[in-house]
């Protein structure tokens, strides 16, 4: 393991070239056109055997070891974000107006690929096969299930992912048991009333005001009729509505995100929102229509062996005191989708470092890696998931 440590220690001008060029070049996601093809091409020119899809950006590695097995997929998100970057001078700032890589997966994209170069050199050692899937439009939430949809999957025995964390310190790590991160989906309420002059309101049925009392009594459902110990959001992020300033709007739209930990709950949620609104909205003459899109399952590492190999892996590269508790994260991560497919275990791995002004969180125009973890961090607590697995399942 040792050596693994020196030859990772070696990748760390690759790993950073790399990484800045994802960072100068970030597409939106299910457009990493540019991405995959960087991508493709870094992976075929160390012999790696590269799987694309039709109508669909990212890609999967496939390096097969010496003797065969089963098979692990390691996965990295390649997407950007749509925010205007503070370059503070940087040279490899974003290169592309509007864009930029403000989550970490420029970080992502390169481990892996340092992960490939340590792979392909260690064929020998490994009994089985090794994916790596570079997934395309992680932000949107819902594109990893194309993959699943795809069969990338179909031969993995296991899968493991981990995310840079803006809310760890630098050299610390994360990997619980149990749920990490919470369900995301979508509802849009549509209120219909009648439209009236707005010197004459009792004229008309008013969906703003309608909208305004659902807005307000969508939250008893987080405080009155949810179980304070679980935890729930409700967020509705946007009220479009009326036409002009004189005008009882006959017509009013929500459009909302809920966030759960415990599926149970999170499968009553629809019903919930549609008994409330469509009663609530009554009192004010109107009727109400529900729409609800189910995204990604909660994100819960179930998984007690892999759980287990993954702590190993940051213990031996960080340090026996690298672990530290995290609580549990209300934002989403499709990966969870892949856990719903085959076994998997999702770590968290610390980038905070205040002397270095690498302090912003996640999604903000001044996110900015001032210290990648140490290369070798990176890429072994990749690499070395994958061959403990492999080493005791075959």
């Amino acid at each position: 393991m040792d050596e693994l440590k020196k030859d990772a220690l070696a990748l760390k001008d690759y790993i950073i070239k790399e990484r800045r060029y994802f960072h100068s070049h970030p597409e939106l996601g299910c457009h990493e056109l540019g991405t995959t093809a960087h991508i493709k091409e870094a992976l075929e020119t160390i012999g790696v055997e590269v799987q694309t899809f039709s109508g669909m950006t990212g890609c999967v590695g496939i390096i097969r070891g010496k003797q065969s097995g089963k098979t692990v997929m390691l996965r990295a998100d390649i997407d950007a974000l749509p925010i205007t970057e503070h370059a503070n001078g940087r040279d490899y700032a974003s290169q592309n107006p509007g864009v930029m890589h403000a989550c970490g997966h420029d970080a992502h994209m390169a481990m892996l690929l340092g992960a490939a170069r340590l792979l392909v050199e260690r064929r020998e050692e490994i009994c089985g096969t090794v994916k790596l899937l570079f997934q395309m439009g992680e932000e949107i939430g819902t594109e990893s299930r194309h993959y699943v949809e795809a069969g990338a999957l179909d031969d993995v025995d296991a899968i493991f992912g981990q995310h840079i964390w803006a809310l760890l310190p630098v050299g610390t790590a994360n990997l619980e048991d149990g749920p990490r991160m919470a369900s995301s989906d979508r509802f849009t309420i549509t209120i219909h009333g009648k439209a009236a002059h707005g010197s004459a309101p009792q004229n008309g049925h008013d969906t703003i005001v309608a909208a305004a009392a659902t807005v307000m009594g969508l939250q008893t459902l987080v405080s009155r009729v949810n179980d304070p110990k679980n935890t729930f959001v409700l967020t509705v992020g946007m009220m479009n509505g009326g036409t002009q300033s004189n005008i009882i709007a006959d017509k009013t739209v929500l459009v909302g995100t809920t966030r759960a930990l415990v599926n149970d709950f999170r499968k009553k949620i629809p019903g919930l929102i549609e008994n409330l609104s469509k009663n609530l909205v009554k009192a004010y003459g109107c009727t109400a229509d529900l729409t609800y899109f189910f995204g990604p399952d909660p994100l819960d590492n179930s998984h007690h062996e892999l759980n287990e190999i993954g702590r190993a892996a940051y213990r031996y590269m960080l340090g026996g005191d690298a672990l530290v508790p995290m609580r549990k994260q209300m934002g989403a991560e499709d990966f969870s989708v892949y856990m719903a497919k085959t076994a998997g275990v999702f770590g968290f791995l610390g980038t905070r470092n205040e002397a270095k002004g690498s302090v912003y969180p996640h999604h903000h125009p001044d996110f900015v890696l001032t210290r990648t973890p140490c290369p070798m961090e990176l890429v072994c607590t990749h690499i070395l998931p994958s061959i403990i697995w492999l080493g005791n399942n075959n």
